[in-house]
């Protein structure tokens, strides 16, 4: 073979190597997904802080917003804040253009009518067909101050133009008689029984009622201490029995109750209209007071506040449709309801009036209306609407609870929406003891052998244990959990079913003659109730 033929057939062998390495490295190419095309340039926005909060009338941190480029992108981006609240203006601009890898930062100056709450506000970033977000809430706090008037000692949030108002008396233990918005009063304090107040009741003596404001004869309850600072009021007292003509007093002469009331009153600030109360009670004395509901809070407000808004289905929480009561014309007494979102709401017809939220007491209100056909409706005037949270308890020495409640002016929507975010927060502390009752033996019974003790208990959380009690001494537990339909349907969508207890009782073990049989009760959280004493006879 000549030179020339061999060039030739070199050059052929190379070009096809060479054609055979492009071809293969293609095919890996097609096998991984790939593609000669390297991916689209792109950019991301971030923001730091994601939230910032101020007070109206005054300037937010800054907040950073920042472009990071991916993919070799160079392009300019047009950066928009949407959704800024009126009253609030945004510095440097709310639009702007921002290099990739650049960053900006942005305040929010709050005028001082701005609406307290907190609002999302959209950063949009977009060049051409792309675009990204972010989102920055902005809480917008009420201002507060507090001052003192004649006897009465006050709380102030809002803004230059939305102010809500709360009053607390201090010639009648700091009850609180006045919450009202622009001017606008809800609360009735026509006399010491009304007010927004704590009163206490016991279920082995119908007469003991330790009232926070005063007693029957429209006396009032010394405060013992009282503070205000710049954001806060706090007062202290003891409260006078209902009826003092059944502990040695009466029309010359008041008697104070075995409570001790320490009352802390602050504003909500990123709510409007909203204030926090704090209750820290004590019970002074060395006795027992039989579980029963306690008026923690009792609630009255004036004649035009007569519909009464609650939640009483069965999937709390969910924004269900609310049940709204028209309380009658006639001051009668309205059945018990169960309100398990813990709120209820005592409104006109426009909406409007005070929302109470009690995440800490039971489900279970009573209300009821009183008009006087002279009134005008007003603070002062005897016209009046009324409900109750009732925590139960059983009161005996030593006993000491503290709990936060609510109080919300004006329109119970709105209002259900920050009861909403309140319950979305820490959870409240279980405060309210089991309801239990004996359903045999019966008082006045006799009873030998093994006798049976039964009846049924539950509670808002969860019951742990019964227990049977022969004169104060524990006798043993019983055996808990029994189907007990009639009570799930006394108490709908607050009692289970398998609530019914048995115990029993080898009453050999006791003397013959008289004895008291109590059953306690206790629920997860440590909370006591013990029931009404059953007199029995042992007769062995």
């Amino acid at each position: 073979m000549d030179r020339q033929h061999l060039q030739v057939t070199g050059r052929a062998l190379i070009t096809a190597s060479l054609l055979f390495s492009l071809l293969a490295t293609a095919s890996m190419l097609i096998a991984c997904g790939g593609g000669t095309d390297l991916p689209a340039g792109d950019f991301s926005v971030s923001v730091s802080p994601s939230s910032v909060s101020s007070p109206v009338g005054s300037a937010s941190p800054p907040v950073g917003i920042e472009l990071d480029a991916q993919n070799g992108f160079s392009g300019a981006v047009n950066v928009t804040l949407q959704g800024v609240p009126a009253g609030v203006a945004v510095s440097p601009s709310s639009s702007f253009l921002l290099a990739a890898g650049a960053s900006q930062f942005v305040s929010f100056n709050l005028s001082a009518s701005a609406p307290v709450g907190t609002a999302p506000i959209t950063v949009l970033a977009t060049s051409g067909a792309l675009s990204h977000s972010v989102q920055i809430m902005l809480t917008a706090e009420s201002i507060v101050h507090t001052y003192q008037s004649g006897t009465r000692l006050y709380l102030e949030s809002g803004t230059a133009t939305d102010t809500a108002r709360i009053g607390l008396e201090t010639m009648w233990g700091g009850s609180i008689v006045e919450v009202s918005v622009n001017g606008t009063e809800y609360v009735n304090r026509h006399d010491t029984g009304r007010e927004v107040q704590p009163a206490f009741r016991s279920g082995s003596d119908s007469n003991w009622n330790p009232t926070l404001a005063g007693d029957g004869y429209d006396r009032g309850t010394p405060v013992v201490d009282q503070s205000l600072t710049s954001d806060s009021i706090y007062t202290k007292a003891q409260p006078l029995q209902w009826s003092p003509d059944f502990y040695g007093g009466g029309p010359g002469q008041a008697i104070a109750g075995d409570m001790l009331v320490e009352q802390t009153v602050t504003a909500v600030t990123n709510s409007p209209h909203t204030f926090k109360i704090h209750y820290k009670v004590t019970h002074l004395g060395n006795d027992i007071h039989g579980t029963g509901g306690q008026e923690f809070l009792a609630v009255y407000t004036n004649r035009d506040y007569s519909r009464f808004a609650y939640y009483n289905g069965s999937a709390p929480w969910t924004n269900g449709a609310l049940t709204v009561t028209r309380f009658p014309d006639i001051g009668l007494p309205n059945p018990p309801v169960t309100a398990l979102e813990h709120w209820g709401a005592l409104v006109n017809a426009q909406n409007l009036g005070l929302t109470v939220y009690m995440p800490s007491s039971g489900p279970v209100y009573i209300g009821f209306v009183s008009f006087d056909p002279t009134s005008l409706g007003g603070p002062e005037d005897n016209s009046t609407n009324y409900f109750a949270a009732l925590a139960n308890w059983t009161i005996s020495p030593g006993f000491l609870q503290e709990a936060d409640f609510y109080l919300i002016a004006g329109d119970y929507n709105a209002a259900r929406s920050i009861v909403n975010e309140l319950h979305n927060g820490p959870p409240a502390a279980d405060i309210s003891a089991p309801y239990e009752n004996i359903d045999q033996p019966s008082s006045g019974n006799i009873i030998s052998g093994i006798a049976t003790v039964s009846g049924w208990a539950f509670d808002d959380v969860l019951v742990s244990k019964v227990e049977i009690l022969m004169d104060g001494t524990t006798a043993g537990v019983a055996d808990y959990g029994q189907p007990r339909p009639d009570v799930a349907k006394a108490y709908p969508n607050f009692s289970p079913v398998n609530v019914g207890f048995t115990y029993a009782l080898a009453t050999t073990k006791f003397t013959n003659g008289s004895h008291i049989l109590t059953v306690r009760v206790t629920d997860t959280s440590n909370n006591i109730a013990i029931s009404p004493a059953v007199a029995v006879s042992v007769a062995n």
